[in-house]
């Protein structure tokens, strides 16, 4: 890997964090799309599709000259990763692709500071330097949230546009208004009716501000709890790599790509085995508590999991190939521009955020997140 690592130079090192950018920001466009809107698709279940995926692609590193190399903090690294994965898949469907992806990268990147200053004791240039880069990722944070709300949303849109939106953005983009599980295609919607109660012209806006779960007796908006998903995703994927720094031997770099894809997997087995043993204490059946676990939808999911699994380690495998030619600094910084390309697909694509005010302010918002990460 040196010797190829020579011959390369810079030019491999900047190609693997463009290619990473560009995997890690689209990664997450499957979880909306109509194929996962269409069976209400299960966060775990997708997650699952994602771990699969990983595992399946890890031996790729066998190409690339590694050796065959594992070490149990792999699956620590999965402990964080396949719990934040859920989460994140849950923000997703029910508070949007831009957002999430925001918010989520940046309690990443946050977390990711906190153990190399507090808990491996790295260096900073200045403490003041280090301070005003977590303001403005506070800022830029906040910024992302507020111009992706239903209230600014609504704001921008008027009183009377819900309908004419909702004809506009269905021509547009029939997967306009997928967001929530709530989201099915006009023709099922009849299926729905009674347990959603919604008006034939509801918008995604409107979805977004009328839709509520029950946690312990508290009503909570839908978007909310997509808000803090993306908040726990942040902070406890954000110790995804943190193992890797315990690691011995050949097992760091790309030689922990193998580690991590069976300790996720082994995460993924242990969670499905947790949720059949919290249905049959409920149903006090093993058969009935095996029918209350959702369906993977193979013929409908394989597909859009697929990509969404392969297009994640592809990204995972790249930016880890970034790190080692350009160093943490230059790499890793430039890795995280992904939160800009799915920006893209949420506004453009999904209408996570309609009016150019609104859209210009994300993106506004967003570069500010990213200035405060290549402080």
């Amino acid at each position: 890997m040196a010797e190829d690592g020579a011959s390369c130079g810079d030019s491999c090192g900047w190609a693997a964090a463009v290619v990473a950018m560009l995997a890690f920001g689209s990664f997450g466009v499957p979880i909306k799309s109509d194929a996962s809107n269409s069976v209400d698709i299960d966060p775990l279940v997708f997650q699952t599709y994602k771990t699969i995926m990983c595992f399946l692609t890890s031996w790729i590193v066998l190409l690339l000259g590694q050796d065959f190399t594992f070490t149990p903090w792999g699956i620590v690294s999965g402990l964080c990763w396949v719990p934040g994965g859920v989460a994140f898949i849950y923000g997703v469907r029910n508070a949007g692709l831009a957002v999430i992806q925001g918010i989520s990268a940046t309690f990443i990147v946050l977390v990711s500071f906190i153990w190399g200053i507090f808990i491996f004791q790295e260096g900073v240039r200045s403490t003041l330097d280090a301070t005003g880069a977590v303001g403005l990722m506070c800022i830029g944070l906040w910024g992302m949230s507020y111009y992706s709300s239903p209230e600014v949303l609504r704001h921008e849109l008027g009183p009377d546009s819900s309908t004419s939106n909702n004809e506009n953005t269905e021509e547009e983009n029939p997967s306009a208004n997928n967001i929530g599980y709530l989201n099915v295609q006009q023709e099922d919607e009849s299926q729905f009716e009674d347990e959603l109660q919604y008006p034939g012209n509801t918008t995604e806006i409107e979805v977004k501000q009328l839709d509520y779960v029950d946690v312990y007796g508290y009503r909570i908006c839908r978007r909310k709890m997509g808000l803090a998903a993306a908040v726990f995703n942040g902070v406890w994927g954000g110790s995804i790599m943190a193992p890797m720094h315990y690691s011995k031997g050949n097992t760091g770099g790309l030689g922990y790509v193998i580690s991590f894809a069976i300790g996720a997997s082994i995460v993924t087995l242990f969670l499905w085995i947790m949720r059949y043993a919290y249905h049959v204490n409920r149903t006090g059946s093993f058969v009935k508590g095996f029918e209350a676990l959702p369906s993977f939808h193979v013929r409908v999911m394989w597909l859009a999991g697929g990509t969404a699994g392969t297009l994640w380690s592809i990204g995972n495998i790249c930016s880890m190939i970034s790190v080692e030619y350009l160093g943490e600094g230059v790499g890793y910084s430039v890795v995280q521009s992904a939160m800009l390309v799915s920006g893209m697909w949420g506004i453009f694509w999904f209408k996570e955020v309609i009016g150019i005010v609104p859209r210009i302010q994300w993106l506004l918002a967003a570069s500010i997140t990213i200035l405060s990460i290549l402080w």
